[in-house]
């Protein structure tokens, strides 16, 4: 080979060489302005949009498209976008193509790139289009769009290279470069739409139970309140027995009980909702404690416990809600009794700390695990003994509790130990 000859080579190595390098910036810098469009604030659809044109006039080609696997099918693919060089192609999108019938199919079922030259002239396709089913091109570029795990969400399809040219191994490079940028911001986006759409389905389930709750209570209400009117008459009986007396206390107390849950159902919706009002008042809160305490000693001898009253001042006057302040006392009293140990005593407190009022019921039973102080509080809340999960009520007592006391200005909170019982706490602005 003469000098003129090495020279010659060289040269058209170099000029390979120069393109090669020119090919490699242009994609980069078109690479980079997708990336650009894809991390913007804009919608998913016009991320796609623009970033068809982008790759339209990297790889010059006349028309683009992009197809998405049918998460509810599963064996369709539909364009979700389509372009020419000129302008946005709508009358494309949503054309179905079923997996198995297509260019775009074969990437999906082989799970590879493919680059088809002329399609009248390749085994693989030349039945369709001699079967009259166009493709609307003969010169084809289609790359896989790989989700999470290997997964294929789509095709990313350019065809009809500009000048009558055809599609080359850089061009599937480049058009693999985007499809692993546009891919990422795809399945983000199609798991942002599946959590919200759960979302929704869970608000809209949560509203379903709270309207059915709500007018389950309220229907429990009437018959309620008639049962206590007619047992309230019941107690002007003259001559009672004793267990009599006996039976018709622990009746009144099982429905005072149950009206009580009622209410605190009620209450804790409206409170949810910000619609619960304070009717403040002026009132004892010793004798509100011992007043409770007689009414509730009934059910107290039942579980074979003792309730005593502990005032460090027997004239503590406070302004708020009396009703709710008793059934905040009348629910950690009860959930004592739940939990305590026969034989044992129940102790409430009351006294001056500053310018609150502070309140505590003490038992002797079990005691609550450190890990579920704060949890006890939750609606519905359950606890774990050994392994398994363990609802002994319905957990609204202590929820109505603690947003009461809330509502009031106040906080409430637990000390307890395993085995040495629990003291719950309260307080609120005198």
């Amino acid at each position: 080979m003469g000098k003129n000859e090495i020279l010659e080579s060289k040269i058209k190595e170099l000029e390979e060489s120069t393109r090669e390098i020119s090919r490699r910036l242009k994609a980069a810098e078109a690479a980079s302005e997708t990336t650009k469009i894809l991390s913007s604030e804009i919608s998913l659809d016009t991320k796609i949009q623009q970033s068809i044109f982008i790759i339209l006039e990297h790889v010059d080609a006349d028309k683009g498209s992009l197809m998405l696997v049918d998460t509810k099918k599963g064996d369709e693919l539909v364009v979700v976008e389509a372009a020419t060089k000129d302008g946005l192609n709508p009358n494309l999108v949503g054309k179905r193509q079923k997996i198995g019938d297509g260019i775009a199919s074969w990437v999906v079922q082989n799970r590879k790139p493919i680059l088809v030259e002329d399609i009248t002239k390749d085994p693989r396709f030349k039945k369709r289009a001699e079967s009259g089913k166009s493709y609307g091109s003969n010169s084809l570029l289609s790359v896989p769009l790989m989700g999470d795990q290997g997964r294929i969400i789509g095709v990313l399809n350019v065809s009809d290279k500009r000048g009558a040219g055809v599609f080359t191994e850089g061009d599937i490079g480049s058009l693999i470069l985007f499809a692993d940028k546009i891919a990422p911001v795809i399945v983000y986006s199609q798991l942002h739409e599946e959590l919200k759409r759960k979302n929704n389905e869970l608000i809209e389930l949560q509203k379903i139970k709270e309207d059915l709750t709500s007018m389950i209570v309220h229907d429990l209400k009437g018959p309620l309140g008639e049962i206590m009117s007619n047992l309230d008459l019941l107690t002007y009986i003259q001559n009672l027995s004793a267990e009599d007396k006996e039976v018709l206390d622990t009746a009144i107390q099982g429905c005072e009980n149950l009206l009580g849950m009622v209410m605190n159902l009620l209450d804790i919706s409206k409170m949810e909702e910000g619609r619960m009002k304070l009717n403040r008042e002026k009132f004892n809160i010793g004798e509100l404690i011992k007043t409770k305490i007689d009414k509730m000693k009934v059910l107290a001898a039942q579980k074979e416990v003792k309730l005593k009253a502990s005032l460090t001042d027997n004239d503590i006057t406070i302004t708020a809600d009396k009703e709710i302040i008793e059934r905040i006392i009348a629910n950690l009293i009860n959930n004592a009794i739940s939990y305590s140990f026969p034989g044992r005593e129940i102790e409430v407190k009351a006294g001056k700390e500053g310018e609150f009022l502070k309140v505590s019921v003490k038992d002797e039973g079990k005691g609550i695990p450190k890990d579920f102080h704060d949890k006890i509080f939750e609606k519905f809340s359950q606890r774990i003994e050994d392994g398994i999960r363990r609802r002994s009520s319905t957990g609204l007592g202590l929820t109505f509790c603690k947003m009461a006391v809330e509502a009031h200005g106040g906080k409430i909170w637990v000390e307890s130990e395993e085995g040495k019982g629990s003291t719950f706490f309260f307080t609120i602005p005198i």
